[in-house]
């Protein structure tokens, strides 16, 4: 994990500072509405899952917990807040180790979440979109 990819983070990559994004207090500031943003294209298609574009993956929404949405291709798993916020920062969100986790490649939950997260990406309109501008403008301190 990078973890300078956002000005505001706080600690050093390891569980639980790893999870900083779900509760870091300039979240509202922008992080939020993006999030929000995936959140809403997880429940776009009713009951059904939302394919993910160029992979065989699919996103469907975690009721039980809103700082993840779901993946799945033949199992599923949970892509949080922070691996994406992550990817946004840095174009990264790949698996890592325990020992990796000063990979700035990695995840924060070093997991593999590319090219899932690309595709969430590009169902949102791409990394030009106003959200994902105002979320970088916030990781770099501007």
């Amino acid at each position: 994990m990078d973890t300078n990819f956002c000005r505001h983070y706080s600690g050093d990559g390891t569980p639980p500072s790893n999870r900083y994004c779900r509760t870091c207090p300039h979240a509202q500031v922008a992080c939020d509405r993006l999030w929000r943003r995936v959140l809403d294209l997880s429940e776009s298609n009713g009951e059904k899952p939302v394919p993910l574009p160029g992979t065989r993956a699919v996103l469907f929404p975690n009721p039980k917990n809103t700082d993840f949405v779901r993946l799945q291709v033949n199992c599923r798993w949970g892509l949080s807040k922070e691996d994406f916020l992550h990817y946004i920062a840095t174009g990264h969100a790949k698996m890592g180790r325990r020992g990796q986790r000063s990979d700035p490649r990695a995840s924060p939950s070093c997991t593999r979440q590319e090219p899932y997260v690309q595709a969430i990406v590009e169902l949102l309109g791409g990394m030009d979109i106003a959200e994902i501008k105002a979320v970088r403008a916030v990781q770099e301190g501007n």
